[in-house]
């Protein structure tokens, strides 16, 4: 998967790029929308196929560096009770 992420100033904004490269550039994956602490709106897009550059030029918002997402920790060894 390809991860990219932009922030706009409103929700619609957001909702137009999310539209726009769902339905106009066949753009699959993972599409995550929320409005960050600081008031503005986020898109993470977690693609099955690399976004062109040329695409990624012309999208209006600013791209941000997409948030981790590391899975879940790794559980920890629970002591055995035949010890």
């Amino acid at each position: 998967m390809y991860s990219i992420a932009y922030e706009f100033e409103t929700e619609q904004d957001m909702q137009l790029v999310a539209d726009q490269l769902w339905n106009k550039h066949g753009i699959t994956g993972e599409f995550e929308m929320y409005q960050s602490p600081n008031g503005k709106f986020r898109l993470q897009i977690y693609s099955e196929k690399q976004v062109k550059e040329s695409v990624l030029e012309k999208l209006p918002g600013k791209a941000v560096q997409v948030k981790g997402n590391y899975g879940v920790p790794a559980p920890k060894e629970v002591p055995s009770e035949d010890n």
